[in-house]
């Protein structure tokens, strides 16, 4: 791992005077983040306009939150937050924006907090790396509040990790994690007690992990390497390499298709039992490790990458229909100044059709740094925060994008952040099959998921599934388009 902490005149046992700057660096080795920090002089101003799809925003004072995940139906928005006043902190999605609790890391003082949440369960796993270790993995729930409901701590010979080390299915009853000794890293498969079920030694630095819905099976980012696990045996089941280390590799939800991007991007699909790769791209000068995304299907990839060439302020936004391993679209914009506009993270829904990126932003603003498309790359919603967003989740049908974001720009010395839930806006919401019409095929889909208490059906977004469900989505279906 090739993150430099470099520590300027700071006061020691103060969680209140610190700014950080980022700046990103690529060689030909690859791609990694520098991080500043300095003993704070003055507090940014936090401003900015933010445009209409904003539920709520949070400010943070002197932390950034740099981590986030959305659980149990997307009724939970769990955030890291970093840097000061370090803690987790748990928030309604379709709240007010004041938190239901929160969880102070403060004493242990981490450099680094990864969240990661089931999509279908109210499970959240933590885990931080205070310098020197030892890297702890805490689980949480909405009923269980601030107190862990389990937690797994690391041999101490484990002292480096990633915000991305941590995974959750959807269900919550595994949870997945790295850590790494100087040498190897070790791969932990933990149930929702806290209880090792299994690992694995993979040679090494790993930087993240990612797991499918079921949990059977689990991605690592092993430098230019996505090793794909089974999670019954631990064993590798299957490699794609891409060009250049410092990226984070995917998995789609159903487990059918992986993504590698470094200086190149690779993506393979599980074709009759049989894993092949089905796209490569590249581009000049372009780093595609900071913004690839999976629909839930496998079945589209969407990437964000930036040109490192042109000083990280050109952007390009392109889809991949894995069927076919053919680009369907591509957008791009050059923006300006010294400022990078570093590609931060992407999105995709389960079916494809809603994609949601975040870059760093340029110093002229060309395009909002939090950015929503559809399948042809027309923008249809966007957050243009003050600051450089780090991170953010979108639900699995689209309707929820939780963003963490400085409230300064990346390269700029600063403290605190902003933590966002943008709602989409969509007027034929009950095109559950993406035709571009409302009508029976819809209403039978939406039974079928209503009938198996799919959270797809949990219409009004409380995290229950019930008959408030079936007439909202009954009076959305009659509004047709």
């Amino acid at each position: 791992m090739r993150t430099a902490i470099l520590t300027v005149g700071l006061v020691a046992g103060s969680v209140f005077g610190q700014a950080s700057r980022d700046v990103m660096r690529t060689d030909d080795s690859g791609s990694w983040t520098e991080q500043a920090l300095h003993r704070l002089v003055g507090m940014p101003e936090d401003g900015g306009t933010l445009r209409a799809g904003v539920l709520w925003s949070f400010g943070d004072a002197v932390s950034i939150p740099k981590s986030v995940a959305l659980g149990d139906g997307a009724a939970e928005s769990w955030v890291g937050h970093e840097l000061n006043d370090k803690r987790m902190s748990k928030f309604t999605t379709t709240g007010s924006g004041v938190h239901d609790f929160v969880y102070s890391m403060a004493a242990e003082n981490p450099g680094t907090i990864g969240v990661a949440a089931a999509a279908d369960a109210s499970m959240n796993a933590v885990i931080s790396w205070p310098s020197g270790g030892p890297i702890t993995v805490r689980g949480f729930s909405d009923a269980g509040g601030n107190v862990p409901v389990w937690s797994y701590v690391y041999d101490g010979a484990y002292a480096n990790s990633s915000r991305r080390s941590v995974a959750v299915n959807a269900g919550g009853t595994r949870i997945a994690a790295c850590a790494y000794d100087g040498t190897n890293t070790l791969l932990v498969l933990l149930d929702n007690t806290g209880g090792v079920l299994r690992s694995a030694t993979i040679a090494g630095y790993s930087l993240g992990v990612e797991m499918d819905d079921s949990g059977d099976r689990i991605l690592v980012t092993a430098g230019n390497t996505a090793r794909l696990f089974d999670a019954s045996t631990m064993t590798e089941v299957y490699a794609l390499t891409t060009s250049g280390g410092g990226g984070y590799h995917r998995i789609s939800r159903d487990g059918t298709a992986i993504a590698a991007g470094g200086f190149n991007i690779r993506a393979a699909r599980e074709i009759g039992g049989v894993w092949q790769q089905v796209y490569a791209g590249s581009g000049s000068t372009d780093w595609f490790g900071g913004g690839m995304s999976l629909s839930g299907d496998g079945e589209t990839l969407f990437v964000l990458s930036h040109d490192y060439g042109d000083g990280y302020l050109t952007n390009e936004q392109r889809i991949v229909d894995l069927l076919t391993g053919t680009v369907v679209a591509v957008s791009s914009f050059t923006g300006s100044g010294s400022l990078q506009n570093s590609a931060a993270a992407a999105q995709t829904n389960q079916d494809g059709t809603i994609f949601a990126c975040a870059s760093w932003g340029d110093q002229g603003n060309t395009e909002p740094e939090v950015r929503i498309y559809d399948r042809d790359l027309n923008m249809i919603g966007s957050i243009d925060t003050p600051g450089s967003p780090f991170e953010l989740v979108m639900s699995r049908d689209g309707r929820f994008v939780l963003v963490g974001s400085k409230a300064v720009h990346a390269n700029i010395s600063g403290r605190g952040g902003w933590t966002y839930v943008y709602e989409n806006d969509s007027p034929c919401r009950a095109d559950i099959n993406g035709d571009g019409v409302v009508n029976t095929q819809d209403f039978i889909a939406f039974l079928g998921a209503w009938s198996a208490g799919d959270a797809l059906a949990d219409w009004n977004g409380d995290g229950f599934v019930n008959t408030q469900d079936f007439l909202a989505f009954l009076s959305d279906w009659a509004a047709g388009c």
